[in-house]
This record gives C-alpha cells, sequence and structure tokens, in this order.
C-alpha cells in the first residue's frame, strides 16, 4: 500500500455544483480509507475503524448515486440507463469487498478494493459523469 492517496484535481469537476461537492467528499473518504489501510498494524479498534469506514464510504456512494440518478431523471438523461447501470457495477463491486473484509480483515485483495475505488473516481466521473454534465447543460440551453 505504498501508492499515494487519491488527490483532488479541477479535472474532476463536472459543472453541477452538488456532485462535484460529493465527488470531492468521495475523494476525501477514499484517501481516509487508504491512510486507515496502509497505517493498520492488526488490532481489533483499527478493523473496527476501517469497517466504519467502509460503511460511510458505502452510504455516501448510494446516497450520491440517489442524487445523480434524481438530476439525470429530472432533466431527461437520454443515457439514464446505462449510467444507472455503471452505478449498480461499482455498487455491487464495493459491497463484493467490504463484505469479504468484514469476513477476512487480512484479506489479501484490499488493493483491489481501492483500485475499484480509483478507476471509478478517474473513469466514471470523468468520462461518464462529465458526459451527462454537458449532455444536460447542452438540451437545457
Amino acid at each position: 500500500m505504498k501508492r499515494p492517496t487519491l488527490e483532488w484535481s479541477d479535472k474532476f469537476l463536472i459543472g453541477i455544483e452538488e456532485l462535484d461537492y460529493e465527488h470531492h467528499c468521495l475523494v476525501d473518504d477514499i484517501n481516509k480509507l487508504h491512510r486507515e489501510l496502509a497505517g493498520r498494524k492488526g488490532a481489533d479498534k483499527d478493523i473496527e475503524l476501517i469497517k466504519d469506514t467502509l460503511g460511510e464510504i458505502h452510504a455516501r456512494m448510494q446516497a450520491h448515486f440517489a442524487l445523480e440518478e434524481h438530476v439525470m431523471e429530472a432533466d431527461a438523461y437520454p443515457h439514464y440507463w446505462e449510467h444507472k447501470a455503471e452505478h449498480e457495477k461499482l455498487l455491487d463491486d464495493y459491497t463484493e469487498f467490504m463484505t469479504k473484509f468484514e469476513r477476512d480483515p487480512n484479506m489479501d485483495d484490499q488493493e483491489a478494493m481501492e483500485d475499484t475505488l480509483r478507476l471509478w473516481i478517474v473513469d466514471h466521473i470523468i468520462a461518464s459523469d462529465k458526459k451527462m454534465s454537458r449532455m444536460i447543460k447542452d438540451a437545457n440551453k
């Protein structure tokens, strides 16, 4: 876990204020999780702290996706179902990692979990969310 944490960048901004705020919070949460995983020493309190953070990220993701899907529905985004499917896939993948960690806190694929979260930030926000934002703004001109 020697990789650096994910740094917030304006390249993550999509131009919808409430979603940009949520994205920034998710980056902060991912960095918190990274620090906790990197600094854990196997103590029960460390494991409980990580489990709490995993749960917080899951709850934030669910709330964020609900908000984003509301925005897409309200603006009749034509790729709504495709975008929603990306959300569901990420939540399913994340839930699987979270469940594995809860069963076995010494699991070997913690890096895979962090990679999934980073991939979402980079690919989903920069590609899918920006596309959605551009199409909504263009449709509302």
